[in-house]
């Protein structure tokens, strides 16, 4: 059944990554957190099969029919999968339209948030009765199946439970919430340009040929994931930081980091962070600097010198 033409909306964080950034695609734990950085949905169930997306952020809009086979080639393809993946459960056409205030293609799942928003907004509609973990999995499941895209299960699991997370990524997850209250962190945009998908399928490839060095210092960011995981449950933001320039480290070896992105990085260090690194596939994207709470202003000045976007953003908790 529908809701009668009862609006709904639904909200998604965007997501950082702590630790162990590419560690999932080896089902290996990470650890995330969700920011106060949102994707909104509002769906209103219509009264024909009519379906009309629109994402006013990017200036597009779709129409078909309920029933009808997208070819998952648009810009909304996302949402498309979606649907066809719960089409038994929609009972009526809906107009949807998006917003999002993540940043795109800057490593903070902008995609993800999308597939999870919209998921949320139809559970809701349509009283699915989905609950987070499979909400979760089946965001996982479209982008992975559905649509191809080279991915780990962080990115669903981190947005679907909010707040901070320790991650086993592989083919049982499952989720520890780490009961920290704040992490003094700032965002830069390196805005390089980069393809994600490129990158996780250069990686990958990698790993089916067992590259030594890429296996070798993925396993190295494993560990510090786990050591990670201590330090927040001790409270000591001091040893994660450090862990973050270890990983860091790491990623110039893999070959997953750029000049602009070190530079950020040492830029970040020398205004007084404790820890800074890359975040997502790499060759690109955004850095990530876990800062003393009295330096945050000061990274952030630090980083804007390089003509960049930077934000301090705080852990969002599902409510």
């Amino acid at each position: 059944m529908g809701t009668e033409n009862q609006m709904v909306t639904a909200h998604a964080p965007g997501r950082i990554c702590l630790l162990g950034d590419n560690v999932d695609l080896i089902e290996e734990p990470v650890l995330a957190a969700a920011i106060s950085a949102f994707l909104t949905v509002t769906l209103l169930p219509r009264a024909d099969r009519r379906i009309r997306l629109t994402a006013a952020d990017i200036g597009f809009r779709e129409e078909f029919e309920l029933g009808d086979t997208p070819a998952l080639t648009s810009p909304l393809r996302y949402l498309e999968a979606i649907i066809l993946r719960l089409q038994p459960y929609i009972t009526t056409g809906f107009e949807a339209s998006i917003h999002s205030e993540i940043p795109v293609s800057a490593g903070m799942s902008s995609s993800t948030a999308l597939c999870i928003g919209f998921l949320r907004a139809l559970n809701q509609a349509f009283h699915i009765g989905l609950d987070t973990a499979e909400i979760a999995e089946l965001s996982y499941r479209i982008e992975r199946e559905d649509l191809n895209i080279e991915c780990g299960r962080m990115d669903q699991y981190a947005i679907a439970f909010g707040g901070v997370t320790f991650i086993h990524t592989g083919d049982l997850p499952s989720v520890e919430n780490i009961p920290v209250q704040s992490l003094p962190v700032v965002v830069a945009d390196t805005q390089e340009s980069h393809n994600t998908q490129e990158l996780q399928l250069w990686l990958q490839d990698r790993l089916r040929a067992n590259d030594p060095v890429l296996v070798q210092s993925l396993q190295r960011v494993t560990k510090m994931v786990s050591h990670g995981r201590q330090a927040l449950l001790d409270g000591d933001l001091v040893s994660l930081g450090k862990l973050m320039n270890q990983q860091q480290l790491e990623e110039n070896i893999m070959g997953t980091a750029t000049e602009r992105l070190n530079l950020f990085c040492e830029t970040a260090r020398q205004a007084g962070a404790w820890g800074v690194k890359q975040m997502g596939a790499g060759g690109g994207g955004c850095a990530i600097a876990l800062c003393p709470p009295d330096s945050l202003v000061q990274v952030q000045d630090a980083l804007k010198t390089h003509h960049a976007p930077v934000w301090i953003f705080e852990i969002y908790r599902n409510q």
